[in-house]
């Protein structure tokens, strides 16, 4: 048997190797086609189209009638805050700090925190000459602020 034939046999296995296993493979379904997207073959940009939101009863019949997307709840900002924005120059950002129920907005260098729920008790700190990149609320010790 000649080197050439030797090789064309173990070519020729492993075809047929990888033939089985995508044959085997094609009996699962992959993530597009449990989400039921058209094309698997093709790129796209996902979330452009309606059919990359299937409704919720067309994968689970028991979800039916669940939005996918609903308003909770709606808090405007503090109507200080909006004026202030005219006078931004380099940086702002916002969040949320859950423990405290408070929204923090950072504009430059200044900060302004206040109750999300009702968006009143507006605080602010303008102290700082340098813009304001992070917040974060540190986790206290028990006690640490307790009374004598």
């Amino acid at each position: 048997m000649s080197t050439a034939q030797g090789s064309n046999e173990v070519l020729e296995s492993a075809g047929g190797l990888v033939d089985k296993y995508q044959v085997s493979d094609q009996r699962f379904y992959d993530l597009s086609g449990l989400l039921r997207v058209t094309s698997d073959r093709l790129t796209n940009g996902s979330g452009q189209s309606d059919v990359d939101y299937p409704f919720l009863s067309s994968l689970f019949p028991s979800l039916d009638g669940m939005p996918l997307i609903g308003d909770v709840d709606h808090t405007p900002l503090p109507s200080e805050l909006v004026q202030e924005f005219e006078n931004m120059q380099c940086n702002s950002d916002m969040g949320l700090m859950p423990v405290i129920k408070r929204a923090w907005l950072t504009i430059d260098s200044t900060i302004y925190l206040w109750n999300y729920e009702d968006g009143k008790d507006l605080a602010y700190f303008d102290g700082l000459k340098e813009v304001i990149l992070a917040v974060g609320l540190p986790d206290l010790k028990a006690a640490q602020f307790a009374e004598d």
